[in-house]
């Protein structure tokens, strides 16, 4: 699924459906790690084809969650890419995306720091994150990573929600 963020260019591998929504939570949120090859394979050429000499900025999860977990979910799934992965981007609190409304989520950009000035230009940049919902961690690292000055930005995601669905589940103050 193609789609803009803030006007850069964005693709979803996925829909968030509940087989994928599953298949994360089992990656992640049961710390299987052998999964984390499973989500690109499909695409595996095509992706490494179209984002050749990017530089991959990994959307951050909080380090003790990492530390629990014994890995970073999102590096791990987009370091099978062979690309330059930069983790400069860090969340400095534990703020759970899941666990917010639409106006909650705002919040992330509060959470999240660069910890690097690398200058990134003259660079193509690939920030990519696990799942998107409403774009406010996606809106968060693009307003940081502009600062670095990059050439280009573009917007990789495993899975997507449809638009409608986000709004009909998030009215009724359940997210799925």
């Amino acid at each position: 699924v193609k789609f803009k963020v803030d006007g850069y260019k964005a693709t979803s591998i996925y829909e968030y459906t509940p087989f994928i929504k599953n298949l994360i939570y089992t990656y992640k949120g049961c710390c299987d790690y052998e999964l984390n090859q499973v989500f690109l394979n499909p695409f595996f050429k095509e992706i490494k084809t179209k984002y050749k000499g990017y530089k991959v900025i990994p959307a951050p999860s909080y380090k003790k969650d990492d530390e629990y977990r014994g890995f970073n979910h999102v590096i791990e799934v987009f370091k099978n890419l062979d690309l330059d992965v930069l983790p400069i981007v860090e969340k400095t609190a534990r703020h759970k995306q899941a666990e917010n409304n639409s106006q909650k989520r705002k919040d992330i950009k509060k959470y999240l720091a660069l910890i690097s000035n690398k200058t990134l230009e003259n660079q193509r940049v690939l920030i990519v994150d696990d799942i998107y919902t409403t774009g406010s961690t996606i809106k968060a690292m693009i307003s940081l990573v502009e600062k670095l000055k990059p050439k280009e930005i573009k917007v990789l995601v495993l899975a997507k929600t449809r638009d409608q669905d986000y709004k009909k589940v998030n009215s009724n103050n359940f997210y799925y």
